[in-house]
């Protein structure tokens, strides 16, 4: 008799604990390829891309015990091992509701018979997801089909997904534009840089420096304005016709501004100076 109550009390202790874990594994998640998004996905031992994929999933009606929702990624139970598959290409089973008043198909083509209207609001049951855009639903023991757009995760997962496309495209005309300011500018600087160095080749270039009337004048009477005039006699050069200890010959425009400049300021103090003295002696 004792050993008898021993029995029983062993096999009350170890019911529960079976029935508290298929409880258990009941209520996990599921989840399943989205036929609408992908023939097969990749199965990865790390959730991100690179090379570490473990495996692939083609089979659309097998489901896949889901261990955590990370986001972008799926952690899942693939073959006995902890794997990680792209949140977008599958959809997790479950409850869903109704977001706008649909046909509820006997079958997922849009010529099947239609059974009853389901209204908005009204719960129902994922069980898999279909082909042609149907969803396979059970709503009080009745099994059907509804479009996948008109259940509530359905309608949020595109919505993302048409954000998150409509972002990538606005970023890379964005960046295209981007390239394309950068090539109009850079082309820019390069005209300008060859137009430059063309007009200083043609010694049409002056130099940004002091620029009045009076040291135009003195200009104009030393070489009638030529960066290229030239005395032999004591070897005057330019536009300024400046001494040989003071600018080389064939020196550019920017050098005979630069010398003439500085010439002038240190010996008159100013190109008016310079004039006035240059009136009253034929010279500076």
């Amino acid at each position: 008799m004792i050993n008898f109550k021993k029995y029983i009390l062993a096999t009350a202790l170890v019911f529960p604990s079976i029935i508290a874990i298929n409880a258990k594994e009941s209520d996990a998640a599921k989840a399943v390829i989205d036929k609408n998004l992908a023939n097969a996905v990749n199965v990865r031992n790390q959730a991100n891309l690179g090379d570490n994929v473990m495996g692939l999933i083609s089979d659309q009606e097998k489901s896949y015990e889901v261990k955590a929702d990370q986001g972008d990624w799926l952690k899942i139970d693939f073959n006995g091992k902890d794997a990680f598959v792209s949140r977008r290409y599958f959809h997790i089973l479950g409850e869903d509701t109704i977001v706008a008043a649909t046909n509820f198909r006997d079958k997922p083509t849009i010529n099947s018979n239609v059974m009853s209207i389901l209204q908005k609001g009204e719960l129902v049951e994922v069980i898999e997801v279909s082909e042609n855009g149907y969803v396979k639903v059970d709503i009080n023991g009745k099994i059907g089909y509804v479009y996948h757009n008109l259940l509530e995760s359905f309608r949020e997962k595109n919505v993302a997904l048409e954000k998150n496309a409509k972002a990538k495209e606005n970023k890379q005309a964005q960046q295209a534009q981007q390239t394309q300011t950068n090539n109009n500018q850079s082309s820019q600087v390069n005209q300008q840089a060859t137009q430059q160095q063309s007009q200083e080749d043609q010694g049409q270039v002056e130099y940004q420096a002091t620029t009045n009337w009076a040291k135009e004048w003195i200009a104009q009477r030393e070489s009638n304005g030529s960066y290229t005039a030239y005395n032999p006699r004591g070897g005057y050069y330019g536009r300024y016709q400046l001494n040989p200890s003071l600018i080389h010959y064939g020196a550019s425009p920017a050098e005979q501004e630069a010398a003439a400049d500085n010439y002038v300021y240190q010996r008159y103090g100013s190109w008016e100076a310079a004039q006035q003295f240059w009136a009253s002696h034929g010279w500076y």
